[in-house]
Order: C-alpha cells, then sequence, then structure tokens
C-alpha cells in the first residue's frame, strides 16, 4: 500500500516549504457533554484574495485547550487567482510570497487532521472562515462551532446588532495577542479571546459543558449559494452552534468576509479587521502547521 504523500506548508516569512508536522491527538472527540476544561478546541482565521469566488491565501490555527496552547498550524496557500488590492495592502500577501506554497486541496486534508474531535472558534460573524474551510466538502463540517463575536455579545451584554471587532475585545479583556492581519496571528489572539470570555461566562452563568455554551448561541444561517457567481448573498433562518454558514458576505473586499464549507478548498472576514482581505505586518510568529506550543 502507497504511502501518502507528505504534505508541506509554508509559513508567512519562510523561503521554502516545511514539512507539516502531524501532532497525535489522543482526546476523545468533543460532544455536547463534554466538559469545558476538557474539551479541546481550534481557533482559526483565514486571508483570502478579495475577489469572489474568495479564494484562501492563508489558514492559520490554534489547538488548545482552556489552560493554554497545544500546538499550530500555518501556511500560505498557493492560489493563481488575482489578489485584490485592498485586501493586499491589508493582509500584505503577495504572489512571490505563494511561490512554493500547498494547494489548497492539501492544506484542508492537514488542517481537518489537525482540528479533529475539537470544537472549531472563530471571530467571524458570519461564519466565513469555517465556510470557507468546508466549500466543497461532500459532507458539512460536523465540528461543533462557537462564533467569539456572539460569544463576546453574550458575555459583555453588549447590544444584539453590535459585531465587536477582534481588536476591540484583545484591549477591553485585556488579554495578549494583538490582531495583525496575519492569519496565525489572529488566530491566537481569536483563543486568547475565547478562554477569558468562558472564563467570565462560568463565573456569571455557571456554564459546565460545550453544550452549555452552544445552547445560547444561536448561529444565522446565510445562504451563499449565489456567491461563486458574483451575487449577493441572503440571510436566511438562523441555525444551531454547528451552523457552517452565517451572515450574507459584504461586497467591499475584506480579510473576514464570508467563508464555506467542505472538503479541499477555499477563504475569510471579521468584524475587527477585513477578512477576505485582511492586511497585517508581513512577517507572522508561531510555528509551521502540527507544531507544538
Amino acid at each position: 500500500m502507497k504511502e501518502p504523500k507528505p504534505v508541506l506548508l509554508k509559513p508567512r516569512g519562510s523561503g521554502t516549504p516545511v514539512p507539516w508536522q502531524e501532532v497525535a491527538v489522543d482526546s476523545a472527540d468533543v460532544t455536547p457533554a463534554t466538559p469545558l476544561e476538557d474539551a479541546e478546541y481550534v481557533a482559526l482565521d483565514v486571508e483570502t484574495t478579495g475577489n469572489r469566488p474568495f479564494l484562501v491565501l492563508e489558514l492559520g490555527a490554534e489547538r488548545f485547550r482552556l489552560d493554554g496552547p497545544l500546538s499550530f498550524f500555518d501556511t500560505l496557500v498557493d492560489c493563481r487567482a488575482p489578489i485584490n488590492p485592498y485586501a493586499r495592502r491589508r493582509h500584505l500577501i503577495d504572489r512571490s510570497m505563494l511561490v512554493g506554497a500547498p494547494e489548497f486541496s492539501d492544506v484542508r486534508r492537514a488542517f481537518l487532521r489537525f482540528a479533529h474531535g475539537a470544537v472549531l472558534v472563530e471571530h467571524s460573524h458570519d461564519a466565513f472562515d469555517t465556510w470557507l474551510v468546508g466549500r466543497g466538502l461532500e459532507r458539512p463540517l460536523d465540528h461543533p462551532i462557537i462564533d467569539t463575536t456572539a460569544l463576546a455579545r453574550l458575555v459583555l451584554e453588549l447590544p444584539g446588532g453590535q459585531t465587536p471587532g477582534l481588536a476591540r475585545l484583545v484591549e477591553e479583556l485585556g488579554v495578549e495577542h494583538i490582531p495583525e492581519h496575519a492569519a496565525l496571528g489572529d488566530a491566537r489572539a481569536t483563543a486568547a479571546v475565547f478562554r477569558e470570555l468562558i472564563r467570565r461566562g462560568r463565573e456569571m452563568h455557571g456554564w459546565a459543558t460545550v453544550g452549555d455554551v452552544l445552547a445560547l448561541l444561536v448561529r444565522p444561517a446565510v445562504d451563499r449559494s449565489g456567491l461563486e457567481g458574483g451575487k449577493k448573498a441572503t440571510r436566511t433562518k438562523s441555525s444551531g452552534g454547528r451552523a457552517p454558514g452565517a451572515q450574507a458576505p459584504k461586497d467591499q473586499p475584506r480579510s473576514d468576509a464570508p467563508r464555506g464549507p467542505r472538503d479541499a478548498t477555499s477563504e475569510k472576514r471579521s468584524g475587527r479587521r477585513g477578512r477576505s482581505s485582511r492586511g497585517r505586518r508581513s512577517g507572522s510568529s508561531g510555528s509551521p502547521g502540527g507544531s507544538p506550543a
């Protein structure tokens, strides 16, 4: 039987691709009954071309527990599509940086192994990041999904229509990681914000299990059927914490725009910064995919 070809990732700032070091996951799959302190979580962030159909240029993630990080996933993605100038100014990714980077199908396959059995955490009120990761898959992502914008509205008692940006939450909660429009850096900031929001929510509301949180966070479903053809997606009825879709994507490019689910290709957006085009510093921190914390 043929051995699967090794996956090479290219973290931002790396001149050449590096082998992905997969870290064995020894925890059981998370269910609604899993105690919050026993669950493992994966905070993710995506940078895109900023043009429809919003192709992924960079994917960063932190796997963590409530007591701290476990490992990181970080790579640029070989996308042969034009990059919107607005997006490029925000996330500072140009075509020369993508030379030698893996294709999205390989990146997604590795990321889904990295995220196996975990709760997915995104800072994306319209579920754009998870939409991009899952777009085109034969089966939708089956992970529980928690959006930190909705979680922040609940814990900080913000107005219902308000979408707090990541930078604002970092400042208000006093966490260390500063969002910088680079996928790994923003994923780490999202993880830090999530840990603090859960800490406060447990003190205020007595949350004990993953299901306690999911039951309070209704995720709006978004019809993105016309997105590929350039039509504006429309918002549909609400769905529970696992729904991959959410609010309609904005026409203005941004690195936090819509995202999608399925098996092997895609992109993202957030209230704290533009996503389809999030700009950041060109050198990212952290280690390549699967590297231990």
